[in-house]
């Protein structure tokens, strides 16, 4: 007979990883990700948050934490998006 405890246990945990790593993925258009008043640029902002831009698919990071801060492309580095 197979001993599958340690199975039930990893397959339990693989489905926890999937769901936290789901739920971490934000993302926003390129509209949201240019207006200041967007809750992108208004809740919840810090440096180096990362959002995915669901126009581009761009990965971009917050350069600043106020609402006008502007987005980084995650690759590059070059401004994307400032919030006006």
């Amino acid at each position: 007979m197979v001993d599958l405890t340690h199975y039930n246990v990893v397959k339990e945990l693989g489905a926890v990883k999937n769901v936290v790593n789901q739920a971490l993925i934000v993302t926003a258009t390129t509209a949201e990700l240019a207006d200041k008043t967007s809750a992108v640029n208004t809740s919840g902002k810090f440096l180096g948050k990362q959002v995915q831009n669901s126009t581009t698919g761009i990965l971009v990071c917050a350069a600043g934490t106020g609402a006008v801060g502007t987005w980084k492309n995650a690759s590059t580095g070059v401004v994307a998006h400032t919030p006006a």
